[in-house]
């Protein structure tokens, strides 16, 4: 009897939330208000576990999206408009040489209820220096000497000017945590921002709440609750339900389901680029120069991004950068070397013997939003001519052989990835890793970009680099994917990330 009952009762359930599913997918139904709206609170998706959240050791986007700007704050923010606004730092001078960076550290208390220290700064910063992840020591190449000037100042020294370092400042390589704290950030990351972490449950949730510390304006949202949900397609029956009230980050292999069930009609969505990726080739630096040009000019982007079905999702670029970059250009004649061009390269194939050379394309087989490009540039490859066999494998095997490989064990590949573009420095070829990239020229380019003294001129050498790199055909992009979320028609006050890719709670508000 009682497992009859319970049967009926998940049947009821399934068909509620079947219904809701189907109401909310059907044009010009109004969707009911989320029962969090009162409560003030929200529910949001992540669709991966960070499994650790020290931000000093790991960058996955898993732990960045929540942690930073919500928890930890950096010494200041960089705004969409380029203007600084205060963090930790309330203010700031920096020395005409671009040597000499003096911040006043603001009066204010953790989240844990401590006072916020000098000394937590210089441990802090040197934290980062040390860091194992290059996108946070990078920024600390040039800093000779990080020191304590009084007890509300900080001193940092540069042997020479450092572009890297004062918008670092401002990322999460300017993140500022207590000393005393340092030993639990795996779990219990402590910071100034305007939340506090409750709760971290590995592969469940994140659960936050306003941080009655903060040094600012409190939030209007009080208890935000991130609910790891992997699978795709829950997370957006979850939202279509009203279980949860936003999915800020849609991977692209849901682009088209996100089309196909009308969710952005009845669903406020939103397109940004922080966390966007390029997709790009990888052609392996041990080949030809010409051999490289001619397999670059194989790659039809609009193809890709056609075969993605969301244009409002991704630029064809033949830039490694994202829209939000400043030296980035979407496709044309002048910033494409080596446009699609099918029939010159099999004339190429046909005067320069190409067909005689095996070549290998290793591709992930696991990976929706990997395995559909290497479809599309496998066939053209070898219909244009080339002696190209498909490796096809999983994550797991391709992390082995293509991450770890040494030299690397592939002639070209596909990948998505951060849209730094100082990881493709290395000025020794014998130190190539997967990215097969290295060049002493763009070396040399990025480096003369980070000791730029205004930013004209950081801007035109940041070109420069583009230039480089795209010309060499080893890297060679394809699309900038943007970042896509859906939210709740009623909850408002989305900003674009300030911190990396962070998505910031206290500007959202029923």
């Amino acid at each position: 009897m009682t497992q009859t009952i319970l049967k009926s009762f998940r049947l009821g359930l399934t068909m509620l939330t079947a219904t809701a599913a189907i109401m909310a997918a059907v044009p010009g139904v109004a969707l009911a208000a989320s029962p969090r709206a009162e409560e003030g609170k929200m529910i949001l998706v992540a669709r991966q576990d960070p499994g650790t959240l020290d931000y000093t050791k790991s960058n996955l986007t898993a732990l960045r999206l929540w942690i930073p700007a919500n928890v930890v704050e950096p010494l200041v923010y960089f705004n969409k408009d380029g203007s600084v606004a205060p963090g930790v730092a309330e203010a700031w001078e920096i020395s005409e040489d671009k040597l000499t960076y003096t911040f006043t550290i603001r009066e204010a208390k953790f989240s844990n209820g401590e006072a916020l220290t000098v000394e937590d700064v210089i441990y802090s910063l040197n934290a980062m220096k040390a860091s194992p992840v290059s996108q946070n020591s990078s920024a600390y190449q040039a800093v000779t000497a990080i020191e304590k000037v009084d007890n509300r100042t900080v001193k940092v020294t540069l042997d020479r000017p450092s572009q890297n370092f004062w918008k670092g400042m401002g990322s999460t390589a300017g993140l500022i945590q207590p000393e005393a704290a340092a030993e639990t950030i795996a779990t219990n990351p402590i910071g100034t921002g305007p939340y506090k972490l409750v709760n971290y449950t590995s592969n469940s949730s994140f659960e936050f709440t306003a941080n009655e510390n903060y040094w600012g304006e409190a939030p209007a949202i009080k208890d935000v609750t991130v609910r790891i949900i992997t699978d795709g397609t829950a997370g957006l029956n979850a939202l279509e339900a009203g279980e949860v009230d936003s999915l800020p980050v849609i991977t692209i292999d849901l682009w088209e389901q996100l089309m196909a069930r009308g969710l952005d009609k009845n669903f406020s969505m939103v397109t940004y680029p922080q966390i966007g990726e390029p997709t790009y080739a990888v052609i392996n630096q041990k080949l030809d120069p010409e051999l490289r040009q001619a397999l670059a000019m194989t790659i039809d982007r609009q193809a890709y991004n056609d075969a993605f079905g969301a244009s409002w999702g991704a630029e064809n670029t033949c830039t490694f950068a994202l829209p939000n970059q400043a030296w980035y250009s979407p496709e044309s004649a002048e910033t494409c070397p080596y446009p699609y061009d099918i029939e010159g390269v099999m004339a190429l194939v046909a005067e320069k013997g190409y067909a005689a050379t095996p070549l290998e394309y290793a591709s992930l087989s696991d990976v929706p939003d990997l395995s559909l490009p290497a479809d599309i540039m496998v066939p053209t490859m070898q219909a244009a001519g080339f002696n190209m066999t498909r490796n096809a494998i999983d994550l797991a095997r391709y992390s082995q052989l293509i991450f770890q490989g040494r030299p690397p064990q592939f002639d070209v590949t596909v990948m998505s990835g951060d849209a730094d573009p100082t990881q493709w420095a290395c000025a020794d070829e014998a130190s190539a890793g997967w990215s097969t990239y290295c060049s002493a020229e763009y070396t040399q380019a990025l480096a003369d970009a980070d000791e730029a003294l205004t930013d004209e001129d950081y801007l035109a050498l940041m070109q420069k680099s583009a230039d480089i790199l795209r010309k060499d055909a080893v890297i060679v992009p394809i699309i900038a994917k943007k970042g896509v979320g859906l939210f709740d028609p009623d909850l408002k006050g989305f900003v674009e990330p300030r911190v990396a890719v962070a998505l910031e709670f206290a500007p959202l508000h029923w």
